[in-house]
């Protein structure tokens, strides 16, 4: 059993399932900064503070009118040709268990065609006047789809598995190289807030390009891609480490200076190494490319859900998790332990003579 388990660790090895190198260049950092204050810190980040868990399902859910029935008693119109076979999809087995994707595109591709049967209802009204019920049952459905889409767009979205897993808590921090993750996940998340805004746009002016309804292929990309996830839990490494830093810095210069009259001494040279070779070229990087790819990830995501409406239980949710001015949110939470290790290295490179003029040493 013990061979086994070696040749497992070897494979394992071998194959590059190791420790996530972003939380080792964190612990790597903090381990050589301990050892160069002489000053114990302890690096622990599974007993960081969470970011929260995203609301259950059910109560991300907005409740919703059904008009099946109404949709059914138009099968017998055959003059709506567009209608009749999307009807028809959507009340058969495959239709009644549709995924997100595919219910979210039925439910606008209704709405068009909706549109064109009052179109082509009206214009024959002359010669039929007998289309006049069929034609108030049209508007009043057509109506009350159109009512109700933000909070079908928000069923469809952000009750899905799809946009699920870009909050959750399971996944490992981001690889150092990430490259191109966020130009994706960009891709797909302009291209729902365009589907959004149909909210506040008249029938008439949808898009007529078949492709803009075709929505699987988004859905597809948000699995795939889980910028979300692993962005989430990078900010809150970076905050954490951060924050370990800057509490072993200040606990070192509170016991005792590590300078005297701004005077470098080896022991201040070992901590500008320190600095350069652990900080400035490894871990500043890393947050440079997690800040300015979040940064991006939460305006897009806060542009989508301005379009939509939040269920009270993804109003705190939003708040803590998605809106970068909240105080206590994770945004700020992370600007704040940057600032406060900015300053505590400036702090100690000042007082011994080393800190680089008037330029952020940890910008």
């Amino acid at each position: 059993m013990r061979s086994l388990l070696s040749l497992l660790c070897l494979s394992l090895l071998l194959t590059g399932c190791q420790p996530n190198s972003a939380e080792k260049l964190m612990r790597d950092y903090i381990q050589r900064l301990s050892n160069a204050l002489e000053e114990p810190i302890a690096f622990q980040p599974q007993e960081a503070s969470p970011y929260p868990s995203l609301p259950a399902r059910r109560d991300r859910l907005h409740s919703l009118q059904e008009v099946r029935e109404g949709l059914v008693d138009l099968l017998d119109l055959r003059h709506c040709t567009g209608l009749l076979p999307l009807i028809a999809e959507r009340n058969s087995s495959l239709g009644r268990v549709m995924q997100p994707a595919q219910q979210l595109s039925y439910e606008l591709e209704l709405l068009r065609q909706l549109h064109n049967c009052q179109t082509q209802l009206r214009e024959g009204l002359a010669t039929a006047p007998e289309w006049s019920s069929a034609l108030e049952r049209v508007e009043r459905i057509q109506q009350i789809k159109q009512q109700q889409l933000d909070k079908q767009i928000w069923n469809s979205l952000y009750a899905s598995p799809e946009m699920e897993q870009q909050f959750s808590r399971a996944s490992p921090a981001r690889a150092l190289d990430s490259q191109g993750q966020m130009a994706d996940m960009e891709r797909y998340l302009v291209s729902l807030i365009q589907v959004a805004q149909l909210t506040s746009r008249p029938l008439p002016d949808w898009p007529q390009e078949e492709s803009f309804y075709q929505l699987s292929p988004l859905y597809e990309g948000l699995h795939r891609n889980r910028f979300g996830s692993e962005w989430l839990k990078s900010i809150q490494l970076l905050t954490y480490t951060l924050n370990q830093a800057s509490t072993g810095i200040e606990a070192r210069l509170e016991r005792r200076p590590i300078c005297f009259n701004q005077q470098a001494n080896p022991r201040a040279q070992i901590l500008r190494n320190v600095f350069q070779n652990y900080y400035a070229t490894g871990v500043q990087p890393y947050l440079s490319q997690t800040h300015r790819d979040g940064e991006r990830w939460l305006s897009l995501q806060q542009q989508l859900l301005e379009l939509l409406p939040l269920p009270e239980a993804m109003q705190t949710y939003q708040q803590q998790v998605l809106d970068r001015h909240a105080e206590e949110g994770v945004w700020q939470t992370y600007i704040r332990a940057r600032d406060r290790h900015t300053q505590t290295w400036q702090r100690l490179l000042t007082e011994c003579g080393l800190a680089p003029g008037a330029q952020d040493p940890t910008g």
